[in-house]
């Protein structure tokens, strides 16, 4: 079926079941940015297949809203259906919620899935909904209804991760957790964050394309810790392991049930912006169950790595290091021979030199391989049949990663693989500068990322420019490669003490290029003065960056010192570990800059 014919089959069964909207969001019932196939209804729906965005469907319109990195894909992949492209983060672009309320009257109704919407999202859209007088029903699945070769869920082998790598006993764990939910003053707690019982249990699947997540439920009291999985893709081993560390296993979607028959006086601790909005309605619905609405403690538990997990860090990132070494020696030598590679086959070229590194268990995400003016679609990823052949011209983007035992990767270059223009020539130079900034930032205790976050878009706005979208975000470790709550647009959360973020300033011109380059950095200790304690951010990343694609004469001295010193850390960290053409090609990218204009 056509986008079209689809939204027709939906807007039937409206018309049958007296719904005169819905809403079909990314998400599934774990509030997962990245979901399984099973889940991307949304995709099916509207055809738009990146990952963020949420589709509205009404007897008349049917639209798309996602967020900056997507515009240029978005509209592309809606052109040939009905969907209108609505642009989330500007200024003039109403809410879903605010359309409705404008265009719905007094006693239309609005359906959606409640198992794939927060509290918060549903309590949200209540409120703005009741004073218009429009109904909200969580029952309605119609995107799943129509969709009639839904994958199922592709449940995979669970395997522990050894203390070796995780840093923490999962006994300490539940520890820790137990006494931050009494200091809430809640004795148990509900968690569907897939990445959240992954990293307190030590477990790790392959569940969800490129996030090592068990799909399960979790509930945890002063005395239980219950693992809701299908636990027949559990060996006997794992399960000895899980019941070691006083973990009771349950079947999937025995939650729902479990939630409503509580037997026992109970503070439920509810995260309302992570949970789904059918779990939280069988908490209140028990008479048992006393709802405590409060932060997850696993957010930032997780958020800041231990020793261990930073120390294993720096492995998985020489790692990494070593397998993109390879990648450019190989590319560089098949485009000097004249033989024909495309994005799609360096993409798969580049997997395979992941492959061989130790610990390797798969990509972080999808690898964005993107040539000329497919580098000004942020999150693209080619495709076989269209993807471009690459040229010895213009600008290569590559962005990706891979999941170690020794954590996750991510790591953005862009490459020249020939003549440039000098609008390139200049932006790449201002993104490089916009990352020196913010990787030399000394900060005091206390800061927020969106305190930074100036420095880094300073570079660009001096030339009137900007990116629509964050400088960084979290890392997970051998989990999700976005993970919060740190960012470098968040002005809520603190930056700590092994705090992981990425620091990735681009430009992305319609139709010409796109640049960005990215390092990894975690969050440690700087000097303590009499005004307190500073903090600082080391880098992970071992990757050179193109210095043919500079404009010198743009750089101060001390940028150009960073770039060397870099580039010499680099050279001597890597060059030992890797074949000779791949030592060949770091001998040329890490060559010094030997002139500087300004002091």
């Amino acid at each position: 079926m056509t986008t079209n014919q689809k939204i027709d089959r939906i807007r039937d069964l409206m018309k049958n079941n007296n719904v005169n909207a819905i809403i079909i969001p990314s998400s599934d019932p774990h509030m997962s940015e990245y979901v399984s196939d099973h889940w991307r209804t949304r995709a099916y729906v509207s055809g738009f297949s990146g990952s963020a965005g949420s589709v509205l469907i009404t007897d008349t319109m049917s639209g798309l809203w996602t967020d900056g990195r997507y515009y240029v894909q978005a509209a592309n992949e809606l052109k040939d259906s009905e969907v209108q492209l609505f642009k989330a983060m500007e200024v003039d672009c109403p809410s879903i919620t605010k359309y409705l309320c404008d265009n719905l009257k007094s006693g239309d109704t609005v359906g959606i899935n409640g198992k794939i919407f927060s509290v918060n999202q549903v309590n949200d859209m209540k409120k703005d909904f009741d004073k218009k007088g429009i109904k909200l029903v969580s029952n309605v699945d119609f995107g799943n209804d129509i969709w009639e070769d839904r994958p199922v869920e592709e449940l995979t082998p669970v395997y522990v991760l050894e203390e070796k790598y995780s840093g923490k006993s999962v006994k300490d764990k539940l520890e820790d957790l137990r006494k931050e939910l009494a200091d809430k003053d809640a004795d148990s707690i509900v968690i569907g964050m897939l990445d959240h019982i992954a990293w307190l249990f030590n477990i790790r699947a392959n569940d969800v394309e490129c996030n090592p997540v068990v799909i399960s439920y979790a509930f945890i009291t002063k005395d239980k810790a219950i693992l809701f999985t299908d636990s027949s893709r559990i060996s006997n081993d794992v399960i000895d392991e899980l019941k070691n560390a006083g973990i009771e296993l349950r079947e999937y979607n025995e939650i729902y049930d479990y939630v409503t028959k509580i037997d026992e006086k109970l503070s439920v601790l509810v995260d309302t912006k992570n949970t789904n909005f059918e779990i939280y309605n069988g908490l209140k619905e028990n008479d048992n169950v006393k709802v405590v609405v409060g932060e997850d403690p696993i957010l930032l538990m997780k958020a800041c790595k231990n020793d261990v997990e930073v120390k294993n860090l720096y492995e998985a990132y020489k790692k990494d290091a070593c397998a993109l070494a390879e990648f450019y020696g190989w590319l560089y030598e098949c485009l000097e021979n004249g033989e024909k590679i495309t994005e799609w086959t360096a993409s798969e070229k580049l997997q395979q030199f992941r492959a061989e590194q130790e610990t390797y268990k798969g990509d972080s995400f999808t690898a964005i391989i993107a040539y000329k003016e497919n580098a000004a679609m942020m999150h693209y990823a080619p495709k076989a049949d269209t993807a471009k052949v690459l040229e010895k011209s213009n600008l290569l983007l590559n962005d990706s990663g891979g999941q170690y035992l020794f954590g996750t990767t991510d790591t953005t270059r862009t490459f020249a693989l020939g003549e440039i223009t000098d609008e390139e020539r200049r932006d790449f130079t201002l993104v490089l500068q916009a990352v020196i900034a913010l990787s030399s930032a000394k900060f005091k205790e206390g800061t927020t990322g969106s305190m930074l976050d100036v420095l880094s878009r300073q570079k660009l706005w001096n030339y009137g420019l900007d990116y629509r979208c964050g400088t960084g975000h979290g890392v997970g470790y051998l989990l999700n490669v976005h993970e919060g709550p740190q960012s470098f647009g968040n002005k809520d959360v603190k930056l700590k003490e092994g705090m992981i973020l990425t620091v990735e300033p681009g430009v992305y011109t319609e139709n010409s290029h796109g640049i960005r380059t990215e390092n990894t950095v975690v969050v440690v200790k700087d000097e303590k003065t009499e005004y307190g304690q500073f903090y600082k951010f080391n880098c992970f990343t071992l990757v050179p960056i193109d210095t043919s694609c500079l404009d010198i004469d743009m750089m101060k001295c001390a940028e150009v010192r960073w770039l060397n010193e870099y580039h010499q850390k680099v050279y001597e960290t890597i060059s030992p570990l890797v074949s000779d053409r791949a030592k060949k090609w770091l001998e040329v990218k890490t060559k010094p800059i030997t002139k500087c204009k300004h002091k």
